[in-house]
């Protein structure tokens, strides 16, 4: 019988290959192992329909959606998925909109090993 983590698959949108690659290195590190990737918000979809994923690390400005267009998607088509935000733009406001608008958690661009891990293991006791 396989293990299977309650946070997998793990679905990165992000409209740059260096940061996709860069979470996706992160996660791997982590010990995750069930990582999925998509340049933007509508390649994504199929993605989602085919293998819902647990969480998903969105980038709050991507070239065909924006993040609250997305996360409204998401808390309605897959109700049990973490979201976490993600933007070079850490502003306290930029947070706070991201909590109200029902994402789980929010990451500042640049990323580093730290701060997913922590994300993730908040995620692991909301699960």
């Amino acid at each position: 019988m396989e293990f299977v983590r309650p946070l997998e698959p793990i679905l990165i949108i992000d409209d740059v290959k260096e940061i996709r690659d860069y979470l996706n290195q992160i996660l791997t590190d982590l010990g995750f192992e069930d990582i999925l990737e998509s340049a933007d918000f509508s390649s994504a979809k199929p993605i989602m329909d085919n293998k819902p994923p647990g969480v998903i690390f969105v980038d709050v400005d991507l070239p065909d959606f924006n993040g609250e267009e997305i996360l409204e998607y998401i808390n309605s088509a897959y109700p049990h998925t973490h979201v976490v935000m993600c933007s070079g733009h850490n502003s306290l406001e930029n947070v706070q909109n991201t909590w109200e608008m029902g994402a789980k958690g929010f990451i500042a661009k640049p990323f580093n090993t730290k701060k997913v891990d922590t994300v993730m293991k908040r995620l692991e006791i909301i699960e």
